[in-house]
């Protein structure tokens, strides 16, 4: 969602640009994952998961719990399915899409399948368990999944209300006091959260972001190489800053015009995303410029580098150009490793790798020079 989807259209146009936003689950896993707290959210929510097991558990010992034989074969079943889920949030990476929508689904169901089996009198007390759910596809999925989840968490919590009501031994303003408590806590607070997340997120994104091409911006860039370069240091790897030019870029906007050139540096951008984008970041940090910090495997780091300019070219575009490039590559044994901060070791590889696109540039262009650290 573009940063002014929120002011513009009204509330109506507003909420259709929430519901219709794609959600970034590769970025959150690999933001997660990169983070020391990405580990401390993974061990609560294998706390919060494991916790739910022991809910089952006592459950068992209520006076009015079912005792049947597929009440009591059902619910070792959900303890032995949250302690393997809970094992997998502590020993396995923060999940991307399908992990993280197999488990607000995992959770749902359990949660309503309690209702089943559990005392009817602590029907509306279970249904507040969707509220945990909820906070979980608050951040972690789309805003299409936290609205199924909430259509189905709302119509297992009307149900249980009216069963509860049927029972008559609760009285009608009791039954609508303690449901709209319940419907506040796991419907309300989950959806009025993700709003306003969705906007925070998406103004701070932005700020981030060149938005002409969708790449990091020069403070976006600044961000995220810290998640990148440090793994340049592990084994048989190595990190390289690579600077992109597109060359005689000023006669495209004189020959063909300024949208023209737009293009052109849209789509360089484009195929720069897919060429390297899996293996670092990328940025724009000029009119015609392009940084990108990448690391990979010593045998990769040439073939990604040199392969630069057979990414950027297709015959059938209708503006050719061609790009000068520039490469400083760190290899996993550098001595510049221990000479500099992670932070100095960069910024010297990214000065590295301009001065040799210049060299570059100054030899014609449409050429790639490289040098080791």
């Amino acid at each position: 969602m573009n940063s002014t989807s929120h002011r513009t259209g009204g509330p109506a146009g507003a909420m259709r640009a929430w519901f219709t936003e794609p959600f970034d689950y590769r970025w959150m896993a690999d933001f997660l994952n990169s983070r020391p707290a990405g580990k401390l959210i993974r061990w609560v929510m294998a706390c919060l998961t494991l916790n739910y097991g022991v809910l089952a558990m006592v459950s068992l010992f209520s006076a009015d719990a079912s005792r049947s034989p597929v009440a009591v074969a059902w619910k070792a079943c959900l303890v032995v399915s949250v302690v393997a889920v809970s094992a997998a949030w502590i020993t396995r990476p923060f999940p991307g899409r399908l992990g993280v929508v197999a488990f607000a689904v995992f959770a749902d169901l359990g949660t309503a399948s309690s209702l089943l089996i559990n005392p009817l009198v602590d029907a509306l007390l279970t249904c507040a368990l969707f509220a945990m759910i909820g906070t979980f596809c608050t951040f972690c999925v789309s805003p299409r999944w936290l609205v199924a989840h909430l259509m189905f968490a709302v119509a297992c919590t009307v149900v249980a209300a009216a069963a509860t009501y049927s029972s008559g031994g609760v009285d009608t303003a009791s039954v609508i006091f303690r449901t709209n408590v319940v419907l506040l806590a796991i419907a309300g607070v989950p959806l009025v959260s993700h709003l306003l997340i969705t906007l925070l997120t998406d103004d701070a994104r932005s700020s981030f972001l060149d938005p002409l091409t969708g790449l990091l911006n020069r403070r976006g860039l600044d961000a995220a190489i810290g998640d990148v370069w440090p793994r340049g240091r592990e084994k048989d790897r190595c990190s390289a800053a690579v600077m992109i030019d597109i060359d005689r870029f000023k006669s495209v906007n004189d020959l063909y015009g300024h949208e023209e050139g737009d293009a052109v540096i849209r789509r360089v951008a484009d195929r720069l995303r897919a060429h390297m984008g899996q293996y670092g970041v990328i940025g724009r940090t000029g009119g015609e410029e392009y940084v990108a910090v990448v690391s990979t495997s010593r045998l990769h780091i040439d073939a990604l580098v040199h392969g630069v300019r057979r990414a950027l070219r297709d015959p059938e575009d209708t503006v050719a150009v061609t790009v000068s490039v520039g490469a400083a590559i760190v290899l996993a044994d550098s001595p510049a490793w221990a000479e500099n901060t992670d932070i100095d070791l960069v910024t010297r590889a990214t000065r590295v790798a301009d001065s040799m696109m210049y060299e570059a540039k100054a030899a014609g262009g449409n050429r790639i020079a490289t040098t080791e650290l």
